[in-house]
């Protein structure tokens, strides 16, 4: 064989072999691209379920906070149905003479409603951030989205335009009935206190939040008061027809709340299977 001719194949073999050197450098160096790409990928999703996880639980506990609000003000929402029908049962029986310091009480607290607390940070942090994105059950998204939707209609403007309202034009009525002292003593009352009076408003009712207390009565209505109030809402052409329509929004308070903790319990549920998968 010439010189000329291993020459050239000296020259071939070393174009090849460096050729095959830089595309095994190419392939090492594009192998280790595609892996940090896929390990940034995985870092990343990693990432969004954990936040997504994070994200539920808050949602979770505010569901949670929610259905104990709302069974809290369905509960008081059945309370005052059963003192409205009382008040209204002293007005048709004219021989009725209930304890004075339980009249001021009951007629007072016959407008007084205990709207629920919505927890709505975490929602409204999920909207604004664009966070609502690492929710990837559409189906959960789908319920979230109704039971806020839910929320808005029959708990906000519902109770806006309807309980609130009647409670707003029950007190205008109100002044016309109670003194301004007995009001002012009947809307004092500790909120633990008072909240302990109207649960316990049964069959076997206390005879005055006294009883309750274990102490002298705040309110301190006479008999004679209790016969004057008695007399004026007898007599005001419209007292009755008011405190009957706050009967009526409260019946239809407690209904409403009890068919969205429905959802609400559903939701809850719904979150907790998510979560169990996610984790």
């Amino acid at each position: 064989m010439t010189d000329s001719r291993k020459r050239g194949r000296g020259f071939v073999g070393r174009f090849l072999g460096s050729w095959q050197l830089a595309l095994g450098e190419l392939v090492i160096v594009a192998l280790g691209v595609l892996i940090a790409l896929w390990a940034d990928q995985w870092m990343q999703d990693r990432q969004d379920r954990s936040l997504a996880v994070a994200y539920l639980e808050r949602l979770q506990d505010d569901i949670r906070a929610d259905m104990k609000a709302m069974r809290f003000s369905a509960e008081q929402a059945r309370n005052r149905l059963a003192i409205t029908k009382q008040v209204d049962a002293w007005l048709l029986n004219p021989d009725a003479a209930p304890d004075p310091d339980l009249l001021v009480l009951n007629v007072h607290f016959a407008g007084v409603v205990f709207p629920p607390t919505i927890s709505k940070f975490t929602i409204e942090e999920l909207k604004s951030t664009g966070d609502l994105r690492l929710l990837t059950n559409e189906a959960l998204k789908r319920r979230i989205a109704d039971y806020y939707k839910q929320i808005a209609l029959q708990i906000e403007q519902w109770g806006t335009w309807g309980d609130e309202g009647i409670t707003e034009t029950y007190f205008r009525e109100l002044a016309f009935v109670l003194e301004p002292e007995s009001r002012l003593r009947a809307g004092t009352f500790d909120p633990a206190l008072m909240r302990q009076f109207v649960s316990t408003f049964h069959d076997e009712a206390p005879a005055s939040y006294s009883q309750v207390r274990g102490e002298a009565p705040e309110i301190g209505a006479t008999r004679d008061e209790a016969e004057r109030i008695l007399a004026r809402m007898r007599t005001r052409p419209n007292f009755q027809g008011y405190l009957r329509d706050s009967m009526y929004w409260a019946l239809l308070s407690s209904q409403l709340l009890d068919g969205i903790l429905i959802s609400a319990e559903e939701l809850e549920a719904a979150i907790a299977l998510e979560l169990e998968a996610l984790r």
